[in-house]
């Protein structure tokens, strides 16, 4: 789905006029699919690029009715192929749907409002620009509140006592010196501290965590809160935080150290948010074990005896929108506190004959003794588990076959949507699915949530005691609606009670995680050192390190740095801007472990959407005047291409394709070197000197912009005016679609194509 709306001043304006909530949701269920960035996070909303969503102001009402317009057949989304049924087919929006939308696009009331509601009125630009702006709080100020804060509280208290800091959200400044994240934005990221906090909390109670300071930046807990230990706190939280800086108030920070015996009690809650949301923080804090046996017997759970005395419900789906294959849910009641253990058991779609099918053989899994019939027993091959806390909240759990614990699922079992890679991640990927907690099947209301299995088994051969046993564990719909609304309820108090105020339909932890995870810009890394004027970056420079060099570069052109990436680069900053960091041990975040972005050094690596890699590499770090340079491309997968060089006079040129090699695809698993053998065009290095850089493009499908593709008589490479090399990654992708199939092949559809980025930085000198 497309949906587009006047200009993008309008999307950065949004209405007045009452409550969003519906629009944002409806963004996220129908237009997030399409319209995320790949891993940048994107304008607004969270997981909802909306900057691709604009359309020219007199496109407005064709595009409009293109979101609406009915195909001959049956009615679909544009570019939707098939029928209803099929993989890919996409049904249209509600009819009020599109009028949620065009009020919204046009500045209305996105709610229904009584006679007696008073309009608020938007500002002028002059009214805004006259608005307060956030004050800027320098790291010292930060580390000043923090222990003023601390050596109040009792002395018993003081050990136990932690802090979260969103200071570097809230100092983020724009190039106009305005601050980036408003206030919902802030809203959305203080409901991800107390709701992170708690979903790993040991404890019966909800606890939200403290402001400590005006501007609400800095949160107090304390650890007794979640059930948590000084020393689990110090190995597991401490000896991997990457941010702690010293040296901006020794006196102060003595204090701190000496009240809470912590080597940092004070950490950045986005990166907080990111590290305990995922493996191996995740399973650490919340005590997860090897296998699903021994978590039931933590939880005081006995599945086999329960599926044997007929104490659990099942319900089985043919398709259910996560799971690739068949699909079973099945409830037990939590033996050691009040709450549900829900466990899943998932079917590889390669597999759908014999004890793979669940509607053959309902009466799993093998060994648990439901039947004599081996036949009639389903073979599942993973299994995601989902549990309440005693608080209330959720937990989560992925295992293979045989309940082995997994941090990251197998795509071809399982998959996100709303990620490029599919990789469904334990802790975060569940939090951001069921942000309202159980889930029913994708896209379907509760009321049309019903077992499709029972029926259908129940016809499939059975003996009598066979049957008896499908009758009473795959229960009438009925039955399982009055249990998920119960698990429902349970959940929906509980997230109340630990993010009061907040009413967004979104996550708020997956949203904080994506703020920590998307690229480093200029702006980000002065609001991160606790710099208020991004001259520091000159700082960098002034280092003559080679590195450092280039990293400046790179920002200074527009580019971002993955944060994987950057991370290896980060001590090298803190030196140069005088910082200190505390010693740690890089945490091996399962975010990062499968093909992670890398930026910097004339090698550079992109993950691609199969799962594969893009490699980029030159074959110097450093050239002098007149050497001759070869760049080399290797894809896993088959890619198009395109490289732009960025020179040290900040020229943008198209390098590849160019006049002398026009072949712009490259063959998975084989290792492109330009200039080839025969190649008529050299790439020789000359002035200006300094850091340069060269940035791949890759997309599955060739690039539109076909002008850009040709060359005229006499033309080598391709010029361009502008000097943001963020700009040039977009030239030529608008349109790009690759077609869906199904699990036959049959095309079916169609959808955006993603595109993938990554670059080579090298330096060039006269001697």
């Amino acid at each position: 789905m497309k949906l587009f709306l006047h200009s993008l001043a309008l999307l950065m304006v949004l209405s007045a006029w009452g409550d969003e909530t519906q629009v944002l949701k409806l963004l996220d269920q129908k237009c997030a699919d399409c319209h995320s960035d790949g891993d940048e996070e994107p304008a607004l909303h969270g997981g909802i690029n909306l900057t691709q969503l604009k359309g020219a102001e007199d496109e407005v009402k064709s595009i409009l009715d293109r979101v609406q317009r009915a195909d001959t057949v049956k009615g679909r989304m544009p570019k939707s192929k098939g029928q209803p049924g099929d993989a890919a087919y996409l049904p249209p929006l509600t009819a009020e749907e599109v009028t949620l939308l065009k009020t919204w696009s046009a500045g209305g009331p996105t709610a229904a409002k009584t006679e007696t509601s008073a309009p608020v009125m938007e500002a002028s630009p002059s009214a805004a620009a006259a608005a307060p702006v956030r004050r800027f709080i320098p790291m010292a100020e930060e580390v000043r509140i923090i222990a003023a804060d601390v050596v109040k509280l009792p002395e018993s208290t003081q050990p136990f006592v932690r802090y979260l800091t969103l200071t570097n959200l809230a100092n983020l400044r724009d190039a106009l010196g305005q601050p980036v994240e408003d206030a919902k934005q802030m809203e959305t990221y203080r409901a991800a501290i107390s709701k992170l906090l708690n979903s790993l909390s040991h404890e019966g109670q909800i606890h939200v965590p403290s402001a400590i300071d005006e501007g609400k930046t800095i949160y107090r807990f304390d650890l007794r809160d979640y059930g948590w230990t000084p020393k689990e706190w110090e190995q597991h939280v401490v000896a991997g935080y990457p941010y702690a800086l010293r040296g901006l108030d020794a006196r102060r920070e003595q204090e701190i150290q000496d009240a809470t015996h912590s080597a940092a009690a004070w950490v950045r809650a986005d990166w907080f948010t990111f590290a305990a949301s995922q493996p191996p923080l995740y399973n650490q804090l919340l005590h997860l074990p090897d296998n699903d046996r021994d978590l039931e017997k933590q939880l005081g759970v006995d599945v086999v005896g329960n599926l044997t005395h007929k104490r659990a419900i099942r319900a089985g789906f043919r398709e259910s929108g996560v799971s690739q294959g068949n699909r079973m849910i099945e409830r037990h009641e939590l033996g050691r506190y009040p709450g549900a253990y829900w466990k899943s058991y998932d079917f590889s779609p390669l597999d759908l004959h014999g004890q793979h099918d669940l509607f053959r053989s309902p009466l799993g899994p093998v060994g648990a003794g439901l039947t004599p019939n081996q036949d009639r027993e389903f073979a599942h091959d993973g299994g995601e588990i989902i549990w309440n806390l005693r608080n209330g909240l959720q937990a989560y759990y992925l295992s293979t076959a045989k309940g082995t614990k997994l941090d990251r699922a197998p795509t071809e079992i399982v998959q996100d949507r709303k990620r490029r890679d599919g990789a469904i991640i334990n802790g975060i990927s569940c939090m951001a699915c069921h942000e309202s907690g159980m889930k029913y099947t994708l896209d379907k209301p509760l009321e049309e949530f019903k077992d499709e299995v029972g029926p259908v088994a129940l016809k499939a051969g059975l003996d009598r005691a066979e049957q008896r046993m499908v009758e009473d564990l795959y229960v009438p719909q009925a039955k399982l609606h009055e249990v998920v609304k119960q698990d429902e309820e349970r959940f929906k108090k509980a997230l109340a009670t630990a993010t009061p105020g907040y009413d967004q339909p979104l996550d708020p932890v997956e949203r904080l995680y994506k703020r920590f995870k998307a690229d480093i810009k200029l702006e980000t890394l002065a609001a991160e050192f606790g710099e208020e004027d991004l001259s520091f970056i000159a700082r960098l420079k002034d280092t003559r390190d080679t590195d450092l060099e280039s990293i400046a570069t790179q920002l200074e052109t527009g580019l971002g740095f993955p944060r994987a990436g950057f991370m290896d680069q980060f001590r090298a900053v803190v030196s140069a801007l005088s910082y200190q960091q505390l010693d740690f041990t890089p945490i091996a975040y399962t975010e990062l472990t499968s093909g992670a972005s890398k930026a910097g050094g004339n090698i550079g690596q992109v993950s691609l959407s199969e799962g594969g890699k893009l490699t980029l590499s030159t074959d110097k770090a450093h050239y002098v005047k007149g050497d001759l340079m070869t760049v080399t491309l290797r894809a896993t997968e088959g890619v198009f291409v395109r490289l732009y060089h960025f020179s040290a006079d900040k020229k943008i040129t198209q390098i590849f394709p160019n006049a002398g090699q026009k072949q712009n695809f490259i063959p998975g698993g084989k290792s492109v070197t330009l200039p080839g053998t025969g190649d008529s065009f050299r790439f020789r290095m000359g002035s200006p000197y300094g850091t340069e850089i060269i940035l791949a493009v890759a997309s599955p499908v060739q690039f539109t912009d076909a002008e850009n593709l040709a060359f005229a008589q006499n033309e080598v490479f391709k010029s361009f005016p502008e000097n943001d090399l963020r700009k040039a990654a977009k030239r030529g992708v608008k349109g790009l679609t690759v077609e869906v199939s199904d699990m036959q092949g049959k095309v079916v559809g169609e959808r955006s194509a993603a595109t993938f980025t990554a670059r080579a930085v090298f330096t060039v000198s006269d001697h």
